[in-house]
């Protein structure tokens, strides 16, 4: 028995032993759960790269656009507005004329006196026949600040139901300018010719300095015109002011043609010479000197636009 128990213990102290000698080696993890891990693994790198790259780009661009300050944001266009032109106004001494049943103020530098007849409708069978016209009143002037010029200076008041009546010129010439006083988006300047009386056996050259003038008593345009059967050139001999209206009422057209001079023309017609050196290029030439008569506004000119412009819409008939 003593034999068996010894026995006993030995054994029992020998398993203690190795126990203890015995190393345990690390967990063996399953093929599925590594492959799974590698996954979670790369899908984390990946995740981190991109976070990464995000970054980057938020910090060269930013996400929304920043908002312009106040100072630099660019405002709508405004609307064109059109350009006014003003009207000189005239300041100087005149008289009032009234007579032959026409009214009007008469600047001292334009003339000292004026007075009114009336002419006798025109003969068709003399002249041009297609630019009779009827009886009218015209205003003749004593004393003109210009004598020495191609036309006389004159202001003629035509009835427009005896203008529409004769037909021809007259009447072409009166519907012409209520068409373009109705329409105030008509452009002056653009237009080849604008309306004129009294008719001419030459032609319209150029018109400049074009300008719509209302008044209380009548409304027309005035404008700087040159006519002509050649060439010619632009000289104080040969270009006038003229103002084409119609009155207040309706009932009559008026028409002037008032000579003027300006500083920057020739006060001497151009020689033959100057002629043939114009005509290599006329039009050129004809721009050129609207172009000088444009840039410098009527201030040059004799009478004033000021008073010539007063003096026109100032006139009124009494009938």
């Amino acid at each position: 028995m003593k034999k068996y128990a010894f026995l006993s213990c030995l054994i029992m102290v020998s398993l203690i032993l190795a126990a203890c000698q015995m190393v345990i080696p690390n967990p063996t993890v399953p093929a599925v759960e590594k492959e799974d891990l590698g996954q979670q693994a790369t899908l984390e790198s990946l995740l981190t790269q991109q976070a990464a790259t995000i970054e980057s780009l938020s910090t060269l661009v930013a996400p929304t656009a920043s908002p312009v300050p106040a100072e630099t944001e660019v405002p709508p266009e405004p609307t064109a507005i059109p350009e006014v032109t003003v009207i000189p106004v005239f300041t100087g001494e005149f008289i009032v004329i009234e007579s032959g049943g026409l009214v009007f103020k008469l600047p001292f530098e334009v003339a000292p006196n004026a007075e009114v007849t009336t002419v006798l409708p025109d003969d068709p069978n003399e002249g041009w026949p297609e630019f009779a016209l009827p009886a009218r009143r015209m205003v003749s002037f004593s004393g003109y600040g210009i004598q020495d010029h191609f036309h006389t200076p004159v202001i003629y008041v035509y009835a427009i139901d005896k203008l529409i009546q004769g037909g021809q010129v007259g009447a072409s010439k009166a519907t012409e300018l209520q068409a373009l006083l109705s329409d105030p988006t008509f452009d002056l300047q653009s237009a080849e010719r604008l309306p004129f009386l009294p008719p001419f056996n030459a032609a319209q050259v150029f018109h400049v300095l074009e300008q719509r003038l209302d008044s209380e008593h009548n409304s027309g345009i005035r404008y700087l015109t040159l006519y002509s059967q050649g060439i010619v050139g632009v000289d104080n001999y040969n270009i006038f002011y003229t103002y084409q209206g119609i009155s207040a009422d309706g009932r009559y057209y008026i028409a002037a043609v008032l000579p003027i001079n300006s500083t920057l023309l020739s006060s001497v017609q151009l020689t033959q010479a100057e002629l043939e050196t114009i005509a290599a290029d006329y039009p050129a030439y004809i721009t050129s000197m609207i172009d000088l008569i444009k840039a410098d506004n009527g201030a040059s000119l004799i009478p004033t636009l000021a008073a010539l412009d007063a003096m026109m819409m100032s006139l009124f008939s009494q009938d």
